[in-house]
């Protein structure tokens, strides 16, 4: 079983490497991808916030650092990506 700091890392892992690979893309992807991105990047915000009220005694000093870390890259990401989705 993954620790909540561990599950926080690897969310903040892959949500920040999502970010930065549609950076460097030349071409941009169809708006089903896009819109896509933004639900991902909102459920695992979502599930994080879900997470530190279900089980508080979880998450504890440098752990709640790192969960609000990963919803404030969430709630982040999924505003880059809808932001995109509406320019197209």
């Amino acid at each position: 079983m993954i620790p909540p700091g561990g599950m926080a890392i690897a969310a903040m892992t892959v949500m920040l490497w999502i970010l930065w690979s549609d950076t460097l893309r030349a071409r941009k992807p169809a708006p089903v991808l896009y819109a896509l991105r933004v639900a991902l990047y909102l459920i695992v915000a979502g599930l994080m916030i879900l997470n530190m009220y279900r089980y508080p005694w979880r998450f504890l000093g440098a752990t709640k650092v790192l969960a609000f870390a990963t919803v404030a890259i969430g709630i982040f990401g999924a505003g880059y990506f809808a932001r995109k989705l509406v320019k197209r």
